[in-house]
């Protein structure tokens, strides 16, 4: 049997693209949270009040926090994000969504409860070259991104 060709693609990327925000935005968020919140009170429904509340509190305290740098590659064994290394065996497709203006590489999973996963690419990263190399372990499928990653980056977050 061959052995594999031994490789090493690295990169460092955001985790994710800090906006700043204006004070009208956190004035937005605080209004829509307060009828929300207002209106399961008055529905009787106290718990999703409280959960509301808790959520967007929390929210508030991760939007300010600056992204970190992660550190990320792929290699002949799987793709490593940060400190979490996903094997070839464990994934099932892969996308390269270089259109994006924040480029990324979708990765489909075989869990269940982690069906996609995204590993940001740097400005350094060689997209064709990952291309490549990703194309020798894994099958190419077209991924969009989540349905609530569009959400959220269309809302701000």
């Amino acid at each position: 049997m061959k052995k594999p060709e031994t490789f090493k693609i690295e990169w460092e990327a955001r985790e994710y693209e800090h906006k700043e925000r204006s004070q009208d935005w956190f004035w937005a968020v605080g209004i829509v949270t307060l009828a929300v919140a207002v209106t399961a009170v008055i529905l009787g429904n106290i718990i999703f009040a409280i959960l509301v509340l808790t959520a967007v509190f929390a929210l508030a305290l991760f939007i300010n926090r600056l992204p970190e740098i992660i550190h990320a590659s792929v290699d002949e064994k799987g793709v490593t994000r940060g400190h979490v290394r996903y094997p070839y065996e464990t994934l099932d497709s892969y996308w390269l969504d270089t259109e994006h203006p924040h480029p990324k590489i979708i990765l489909k999973s075989k869990k269940l409860f982690m069906p996609l996963i995204i590993v940001p690419i740097g400005k350094n990263a060689d997209a064709e070259q990952l291309d490549q190399s990703l194309a020798k372990f894994l099958k190419e499928e077209f991924h969009p991104l989540p349905f609530v990653e569009k959400v959220l980056e269309y809302l701000g977050f």
